[in-house]
């Protein structure tokens, strides 16, 4: 894949890597995340072969790894939806029979009181797991790199595709937590593009990734390597 910012050249996109794109033009790091985030006219995406792609088809933004990621929200319904489709036939009849144990206990209880109840919701699967309140634990809320790390898992989990755009990753990992980032990456056969914001070039920080910079001045650092 291809990333195109006029009138660079376009930035190869290497798979199973984490893609950086370092840029230290303010205009330049605003045209490239809305881009990405609006599916604005500021950035093509390519093939290989340079034929224009849907960017919104290839790539799930995501930005800020801690203020726009809330992974409940974000995949909770269709983690519940793959689990009910990962399990079996007995897995099934028993978590619908513990429901209906419920259900006849709920009604028991109901006689306690000289009214006319029942109840009306006869259980499903789809009700209850929704039900038990299935989430991510609420420490990976305070652990960036945990974060990071359940998300790509996620990815994988449910055949998720695309290529993950995220802003400033280093903002909020150690040189250790990345290069470990990156073998991660490497190992699940997952590809990021991380843009970040630097007014100097930081290749030695990233030393396991696809690194680009383009400085203040739009000067392409590729050609000065």
């Amino acid at each position: 894949m291809n990333l195109t910012y006029y009138p660079f050249e376009p930035f190869k996109i290497v798979p199973n890597k984490v893609n950086i794109l370092d840029v230290g033009n303010s205009k330049m790091y605003f045209d490239i995340c809305r881009g990405f985030s609006d599916s604005a006219d500021t950035i093509k995406i390519s093939n290989d072969d340079l034929e224009i792609q849907d960017c919104g088809k290839q790539c799930s933004w995501y930005g800020d790894l801690m203020f726009s990621v809330d992974l409940n929200k974000l995949f909770m319904r269709k983690i519940q939806q793959r689990l009910m489709a990962l399990m079996t036939d007995e897995q099934q009849v028993a978590l619908l029979d513990r429901g209906r144990e419920v259900i006849s206990g709920v009604t028991d209880i109901s006689f306690l009181m000289d009214l006319p109840l029942e109840v009306s919701s006869l259980p499903d699967i789809e009700k209850i797991m929704k039900f038990v309140g299935l989430s991510f634990p609420a420490e990976l809320t305070g652990n960036p790199y945990a974060i990071l790390e359940t998300l790509i898992q996620t990815h994988v989990e449910l055949g998720i595709k695309k290529q993950l755009v995220l802003t400033n990753i280093s903002h909020y990992i150690s040189k250790k937590q990345f290069s470990d980032l990156s073998q991660l990456v490497s190992d699940l056969n997952v590809t990021i593009i991380n843009i970040e914001f630097s007014e100097i070039n930081r290749v030695e920080k990233f030393v396991d990734a696809h690194y680009y910079y383009v400085d203040e001045d739009f000067m392409d650092w590729r050609s000065k390597g």
